[in-house]
């Protein structure tokens, strides 16, 4: 089946994080959204309501009188929609990271990725101008029309192939999930003392901002950097009740001893 000229209905398989804030953002560009599928039906129909489209209970009673179907489900999920949904041979995507585009071959002769490389809080609101979206498409005609949907959501479109967006993913969970593990763990080490968190926030903000405009590798500070071993000892010797910070701790202190020695 030929491809449109340009995207102008999407039907959003998935209504989860992802699913949630893409269908809110193309229907706010202008974008029909035919139909919305989520494995909690409950959730499937909250999102139709605020995009004036239609729940549907079952990925198989999915209507293919649409242009795109974009599925925003979990990487384990995949493969089931694959086999359950007919596609009409209309394109369809997927916005996994660390999925190949070749699973949706299946499905149809037009298929690509959309992937937006951001963390995604349903409830949180996100400017998506500013989120990465990586895309992929299977021939050259599939990769404009992806190219010039996501130029309406976002400033920042980068073709990649399935080996590079893996690659990405991989960086982003060092980059965001690790991350935020740290202020777990930091969070963990402040509440015996009655201290809060709220007191590290404009230090993680500005650790943030810094590597804006700067290579991460210029703006690494601390004890472990300046070889400072007396407050490494001591950070050690607090630690010692919290054997598994402490021995993360240690790790860490060494890569950045290592990377940083003269």
């Amino acid at each position: 089946m030929p491809l449109p000229q340009r995207i102008q209905s999407i039907t959003i398989v998935g209504a989860g994080n992802v699913g949630w804030h893409l269908a809110r953002a193309f229907y706010q560009k202008g974008y029909t959204i035919k139909e919305i599928w989520s494995r909690t039906f409950e959730n499937a129909r909250e999102l139709a309501s605020k995009v004036n489209s239609r729940a549907i209970e079952s990925v198989s009673d999915l209507s293919n009188d649409t242009d795109l179907f974009v599925v925003c489900v979990s990487d384990s999920v995949i493969p089931w929609v694959v086999s359950t949904l007919d596609s009409g041979d209309k394109m369809v995507v997927h916005t996994a990271g660390s999925i190949e585009m070749s699973v949706l071959q299946p499905l149809s002769s037009h298929i690509g990725v959309f992937y937006p490389l951001q963390t995604f809080s349903r409830h949180i609101p996100l400017n998506l101008s500013e989120v990465p979206f990586c895309i992929e498409g299977s021939g050259s005609q599939e990769l404009v029309l992806l190219g010039k949907l996501a130029s309406t959501l976002s400033n920042v479109v980068k073709p990649t192939n399935s080996d590079q967006r893996l690659l990405l993913h991989v960086a982003a969970v060092f980059a965001s999930n690790y991350s935020n593990l740290m202020y777990i763990l930091s969070n963990e080490i402040l509440k015996p003392a009655g201290l809060n968190f709220e007191l590290l926030k404009p230090l993680v903000a500005e650790t943030a901002r810094k590597v804006q405009t700067n290579d991460p590798s210029r703006v690494q500070t601390g004890p472990a950097k300046r070889g400072d071993q007396p407050v490494l000892d001591k950070h050690m010797e607090i630690l010692s009740e919290m054997p598994e910070h402490q021995e993360l701790y240690r790790r860490l202190a060494l890569m950045i001893q290592e990377r940083f020695k003269d």
